[in-house]
């Protein structure tokens, strides 16, 4: 898995790219440029001199749709006696995939360009004259007659079910974090002071809870039993009490004059108000309640499909959850379409500081990370590390390093460089000797 040393002035890319058309008379290397998009494709087809053979055209989704492609390509072949066919798009959002896994089984090689290049070749001078329709497919053609973009290996078996439960979990959680700032905000309505957050406001009153509200067992009680402080101010202690066993919830007397006590000191919402957004609040609560058992559900699916696959060796590292590493794994994908660990995280995108004419540029001040490739990977790679620092000496020493002479943002990108290479060796290794195990190991 050693980096090779390059033999073409575009790298490895280049060179087998070059292999690919070696011999063949450029008028007769035919590509294919598609513009995705949800509903319909935009298409060209052209030859690698840049000339084009079939002007844009419109695809649907649909069966007649593929077929209309496949007969465009099919005539352009015999018109132009084309000895290779190379097809070219964006991978937007996932609307791409399934035309793609069916031009491979043409088969017929389709090549990924990167979204941020196809941006930038746009702009270019040449670019602007084109037409509205033409400007995207021309503009991914020009780069796909050059060789730049990535072959689209599709997920298969384990690595597609990984992903795909993977996508879903992620969004099941972005719906937790949405509920739950919405209950905050039922409560912030109906219970004025419960919850207050902030440095400033923390320090300034003394806080019935000093917990996250997340993980205060009482709070949590509090909220379905009783989330009127107008009500919970006017009843007995022992009705109070009654209130949460009832429900099921743990309560005594001095627990329940606390509540009390707070709870009288609140400035008290308009009934109305109370009464809407208590019915409302309990929607939302049932509702997380149901949204946080299916995380549960598919974060135990996602752990045996780990157990499937080679990364499972993660789950012995301190500081990586079995969450994170499958995630980490399901952005990844199947390790066979590596060679080493640095192509996987050129497709993360992170890209920490530039150097210009051989002299480094206020040592990446000023200079924005390029997001330009795959964010489940970026996301999930750069998780790991905000725990793997905590966790792994080797790591914190080295982002600690970093941190002396470059940006915090800077070194915690290089440090996931870092990172990357140790997880990949492990992969290959099965084993490792430079990260801690969980149990049983020392450093």
């Amino acid at each position: 898995m050693s980096k090779k040393p390059a033999s073409h002035l575009r790298g490895e890319r280049g060179q087998a790219f070059a292999d690919q058309i070696r011999g063949l008379a450029l008028d007769r290397i035919l590509c294919v440029s598609l513009d995705i998009s949800k509903y319909f494709h935009v298409a060209m087809i052209h030859n690698a001199l840049g000339e084009i053979v079939t002007p844009t055209f419109e695809v649907d989704i649909f069966q007649s749709g593929f077929d209309q492609l496949c007969g465009a390509i099919d005539a352009a072949v015999a018109r132009t006696q084309a000895q290779k066919v190379l097809v070219g798009l964006e991978p937007t959002s996932h609307y791409f995939e399934n035309l793609a896994r069916h031009l491979l089984q043409r088969p017929q090689p389709v090549t990924l360009l990167n979204t941020y290049a196809v941006k930038q070749n746009r702009e270019q001078q040449m670019m602007r004259r084109e037409k509205a329709d033409e400007i995207d497919v021309a503009a991914i053609g020009d780069l796909l007659r050059r060789g730049e973009g990535t072959p689209f290996r599709p997920l298969t078996g384990v690595y597609l079910r990984l992903q795909q439960v993977d996508r879903v979990r992620l969004g099941k959680v972005k719906i937790q974090s949405m509920l739950k700032n919405q209950i905050v905000g039922h409560l912030d309505r109906l219970f004025p002071g419960l919850i207050i957050l902030g440095e400033e406001a923390t320090q300034r009153y003394t806080l019935l809870f000093t917990r996250d509200v997340w993980a205060c067992q009482t709070l949590q009680h509090l909220i379905r039993a009783c989330p009127d402080p107008q009500r919970l101010a006017q009843l007995p202690l022992t009705e109070i009490v009654a209130l949460f066993h009832a429900q099921g919830y743990s309560m005594g007397p001095t627990i329940a004059a606390k509540l009390q006590a707070y709870a009288r000191k609140v400035l008290f919402p308009e009934p109305d108000l109370v009464a809407i957004r208590g019915e409302l609040l309990q929607h939302d609560l049932a509702l997380l309640e149901v949204v946080e058992h299916h995380l549960l559900e598919l974060e135990a699916r996602l752990q045996g499909l780990l157990a499937e696959t080679p990364y499972q060796i993660w789950t012995t590292f301190k500081g990586l959850s079995v969450v994170q590493a499958a995630s980490l794994a399901a952005a990844i994908g199947d390790p066979r379409h590596y060679a080493y660990a640095g192509q996987v995280f050129r497709r993360s995108g992170l890209v920490s500081g530039r150097n210009d004419s051989g002299t480094r540029q206020r040592r990446g001040k000023g200079q924005r990370i390029l997001k330009t490739g795959d964010v489940y990977l970026r996301r999930a790679l750069m998780n790991a590390v905000s725990t793997l620092i905590l966790h792994q000496p080797v790591l914190l020493r080295y982002y600690q390093k970093l941190k002396r002479h470059k940006p915090a943002g800077v070194a915690r990108v290089a440090t996931a460089r870092h990172a990357l290479d140790l997880l990949w060796a492990a992969v290959r290794d099965q084993h490792s000797n430079t990260l801690i195990i969980c149990k049983g190991a020392t450093m």
